[in-house]
């Protein structure tokens, strides 16, 4: 019997651990809501992360280039080792 009790006591702490920790999640986020609604962001912070998102971007296109490049190397591999084969299988 003590174990089930254990069981269940268990259950229900999990139980109201998530849900604080909802409404903790909730009540942030409203927070934060309402400071960009309200416009309160300071200028510096939406500059910071103008930036962050240039440099981000620009380092998607330098791996966009990348996987080009290697894409272009294998098929050329593959061309090459096609043509060393001959159609011959085993070679």
């Amino acid at each position: 019997m003590a174990v089930v009790t254990i069981i269940v006591l268990g259950v229900v702490a999990v139980t109201v651990v998530s849900v604080l920790g909802d409404m903790a999640t909730k009540m942030v986020q409203a927070k934060s809501k309402a400071k960009e609604a309200s416009g309160r962001l300071p200028s510096t912070e939406i500059e910071s992360l103008r930036d962050r998102l240039a440099a981000l971007e620009t380092r998607v296109e330098e791996r966009d280039e990348s996987v080009r490049k290697l894409q272009d190397e294998v098929r050329f591999v593959s061309r090459m080792l096609e043509d060393r084969s001959g159609g011959r299988p085993g070679n």
